[in-house]
């Protein structure tokens, strides 16, 4: 059931379609690049939040990347059918490079949760602590169970020249749905679960539950819960946009097995929401984050200046009463990149 056999009698909702998804897939491409520029140029901005929001805009690349081939171009040419044609809807024109970077996405957004919540919950606690070595593991992670998730798609993905598409193609019908129970529950229902779970409680602690003012060290940290604030408002509201857009794309792939007439125009719109959600991080990141915003505009205005000052985020966990505020201190100019 690909997009073309979906539109075939519509010609001007395809042209819609893909016109929509191309401007997607631009804004993806050029937003991301932008925030990997910032992070990878800017030493004081490679705090371990910011490393793993990199990484995410890098799984974000990928599903533009490869929805680019599947969506829009597509279009110009006349696909292979045989041997070439299974190879190239195996790794091209079939989209499963891209789920590789959905499935990162997906690991990367709930690592992203749990460092708030170790960051809000226990700021002093050794266990919760994302250095430079834990947040490289992370990411090495996220890619590896991107692969491993997405691996049945590179078995199952081939070309049928009816539809003239890439399709599924399970050798027995209960396969299809049961991969795609696994697929809703891994990378959608279990982390969005997760998520909801980690972030009503940093809510909880950081906006309602009042903290007993210690002595001259008040304002500072004050200032801390404001920047905390700040930072773990932009991560829950890309999860929250992550959450309603990555569902519906994985309740619609449900649907695709166990209710096969389903309403067809909802794959279109599903894969708009996808690119959508992949498209709005660096916005977002404009538009909460200061620091970001400071620095896009810099690029964009042509003053992008490198600051070696800073270095990656390591929290440090002094036992000495007197190092508190030197730690308080340093989470302000972390967590305000």
């Amino acid at each position: 059931m690909g997009l073309m056999s979906i539109y075939k009698e519509y010609g001007l909702a395809e042209i819609a379609v893909t016109i929509v998804q191309s401007i997607l897939v631009i804004v993806n491409l050029a937003g991301n690049s932008l925030v990997c520029f910032i992070v990878l140029r800017n030493q004081c901005m490679r705090t371990s939040i910011n490393c793993l929001l990199m990484n995410l805009a890098i799984a974000d690349i990928t599903i533009a990347t490869f929805l680019l081939p599947r969506y829009v171009l597509v279009h110009t040419f006349t696909h292979p059918d045989g041997v070439a044609g299974k190879v190239l809807c195996r790794l091209l024109t079939g989209g499963n490079v891209a789920w590789i970077g959905g499935g990162t996405s997906v690991f990367t957004l709930v690592a992203v949760a749990t460092e708030r919540y170790f960051a809000a919950l226990h700021p002093f606690g050794k266990k919760g602590n994302f250095g430079a070595r834990r947040v490289k593991m992370t990411i090495a992670c996220s890619w590896i169970f991107g692969i491993v998730i997405t691996f049945p798609m590179f078995l199952a993905r081939n070309f049928d020249e009816e539809l003239d598409w890439c399709v599924y193609t399970w050798s027995e019908e209960w396969m299809g749905k049961a991969y795609s129970m696994v697929w809703f529950l891994f990378t959608g229902f279990f982390p969005v679960t997760f998520m909801i779970a980690l972030y009503s409680q940093v809510v909880y602690t950081l906006w309602f539950t009042r903290s007993k003012p210690r002595g001259r060290h008040h304002c500072v940290q004050q200032g801390v819960l404001k920047v905390r604030k700040r930072v773990t408002l932009m991560v829950i509201t890309v999860s929250i946009v992550f959450g309603v857009t990555w569902l519906a794309d994985t309740f619609n792939f449900v649907l695709y097995y166990y209710k096969p007439s389903f309403n067809q125009l909802t794959y279109a719109a599903t894969s708009i929401l996808i690119l959508f959600n992949s498209a709005i991080n660096p916005i977002l990141y404009a538009l909460i984050n200061q620091r970001f915003k400071e620095k896009m505009k810099g690029i964009l205005s042509g003053k992008c200046r490198a600051e070696p000052d800073g270095m990656f985020s390591v929290k440090k966990h002094e036992k000495v009463e007197i190092a508190v505020i030197s730690f308080h201190q340093s989470q302000l100019t972390d967590e305000r990149s």
